[in-house]
């Protein structure tokens, strides 16, 4: 676990100014762009993420997964050569694609969301090969690189141009090709890249792997984004982006189920023909939901706290919808995890078939009670649609991997949960403030044995480079 929390240690230390710069943007967005206008943005930006992901059938993941089957680095360039062949035959289907469909039907703001696409296809290849090469450490400087300039381009765009959705759309396309550029500038991958390398024999093996985990992303966007699309057309563009405001508050959450998620994926890929990976898996998953659950319940208080100083007043309908969204982030998160298992035992087709069914389940959800609890059957169909899908990829995996859930824990963290949440829905600011300090000491209980398994790691990491060496011993 050592490898993993180390890994784990990496991702974090960048990821959270990446985080905190997306607050600061949202807060200038939210204050200087309306509702509609906001909620066009993620609507408009979700779509083009998942257009580009079925287009490009998602090679990046197929070179992150491959590559640890490599000993030999001509094997491994290999393995990033026929991944990027692959990409580019996408990009210009993408490319003629998205042209022919403006011929046809007007777009708003068409270029800065072809842009957009563009700098998305960069950035997923080149993040993905440097984490397949072990550059953990340039891909989280290159990250915050990419907040930096994200920041700055909302502030020019919005501030010094005026414009208003089209500003975060072009502000995004930045962020995204400062990124792949400045992993470009260190790692060289594209300026290497050459035909000779690409092995098309291997092509298959990666198109078999990558096109169902594509179709499954796409799944993926129905069970989280779709709703946002039902929105629009059962309410109104105004009410996404309240909603999608709202939703921006978990953003703490899913910083760091992504970090996790980034550090366990390669742990995962990397230990997959291990005997004992079964053990690995089950500690990793326990620390998994003990960390994201407890840093959810701090958060409930903190959120009550800072909700109207981070979003603007336009948005305050969105607050209640606030704990609801933060437990399906958290359901989320856990089909996400045990989704890296399935990725690594290389069971895609049943990772696809619990996305479709949790697909099902979010529409379903959605159309039935959008009329009568408004913005809250969002957040309540994303909580069935990925409680259904947790279930079954625990018991998809059963068979070859078990997995342990600690039912004791459950028992008494919901107790807890739904106090917090009463607090936050129906008691002052100050009452949340103060409640804060019992939950942080309950959450020091829970968490006291990765807490210590943290620090002594750190403890070790540290003695070791304050060890002399042998030269300052003689």
């Amino acid at each position: 676990m050592g490898k993993l929390l180390k890994t784990f240690g990496i991702y974090f230390a960048g990821n959270i100014i990446n985080r905190l710069m997306g607050f600061v943007v949202m807060s200038i967005a939210t204050y200087k762009i309306l509702p509609a206008d906001y909620g066009y943005f993620n609507v408009s930006s979700s779509l083009m993420n998942i257009i580009i992901t079925l287009v490009s059938v998602q090679a990046w993941m197929a070179v992150l997964r491959f590559v640890f089957d490599y000993d030999r680095p001509h094997q491994k360039r290999q393995v990033i050569a026929t991944g990027y062949f692959i990409e580019i035959v996408a990009f210009l289907v993408y490319s003629i694609g998205f042209w022919i469909v403006c011929l046809i039907v007007p777009i708003r703001d068409a270029l800065p969301l072809y842009i957009m696409g563009a700098a998305y296809v960069l950035v997923q290849n080149t993040t993905f090969t440097c984490r397949s090469l072990g550059q953990n450490r340039l891909y989280v400087f290159s990250g915050l690189f990419a907040s930096v300039i994200y920041l700055l381009s909302c502030i020019l765009f919005i501030f010094g141009f005026h414009m208003t959705s089209s500003a975060l759309i072009l502000s995004m396309a930045m962020s995204y090709l400062a990124q792949g550029f400045f992993i470009e500038l260190f790692l060289k991958s594209i300026r290497n890249f050459r035909f000779h390398d690409v092995n098309f024999k291997l092509a298959k093996k990666m198109l078999r792997y990558c096109i169902p985990t594509a179709l499954n992303q796409g799944t993926w966007w129905i069970n989280t984004q779709a709703c946002t699309l039902i929105i629009t057309i059962c309410i109104n563009e105004a009410a996404v982006g309240i909603y999608s405001a709202a939703s921006k508050m978990t953003s703490l959450i899913t910083m760091i189920v992504m970090v996790f998620n980034l550090a366990f994926q390669e742990f995962t890929f990397s230990i997959s023909h291990n005997e004992k990976r079964e053990k690995q898996y089950n500690l990793a998953l326990d620390y998994f939901i003990r960390f994201i659950s407890c840093g959810m319940l701090l958060l409930l208080p903190v959120t009550s706290v800072l909700f109207n100083w981070i979003i603007g007043p336009d948005y305050e309908m969105g607050r209640s919808l606030v704990p609801l969204l933060y437990l399906a982030t958290f359901l989320d998160a856990l089909a996400s995890f045990i989704g890296s298992i399935v990725q690594a035992e290389k069971k895609v087709n049943m990772m696809f078939l619990s996305q479709i069914i949790g697909a099902v389940i979010t529409i379903g959800v959605m159309l039935s009670s959008i009329w009568f609890i408004g913005l809250q059957s969002a957040a309540l169909a994303m909580l069935f649609c990925f409680l259904a899908i947790t279930i079954l990829r625990t018991i998809g995996l059963h068979p070859q991997i078990r997995l342990h859930y600690d039912w004791k824990y459950f028992g008494h963290y919901t107790i807890v949960f739904l106090l917090a949440s009463g607090i936050y829905l129906f008691a002052n600011q100050w009452m949340n403030l103060l409640f804060f300090f019992p939950l942080l000491g309950y959450v020091f209980l829970c968490l006291r044995k990765i807490i210590r398994e943290f620090l002594s790691l750190v403890h070790h990491k540290f003695s070791k480079s304050t060890e002399p060496s042998n030269l300052e011993r003689n």
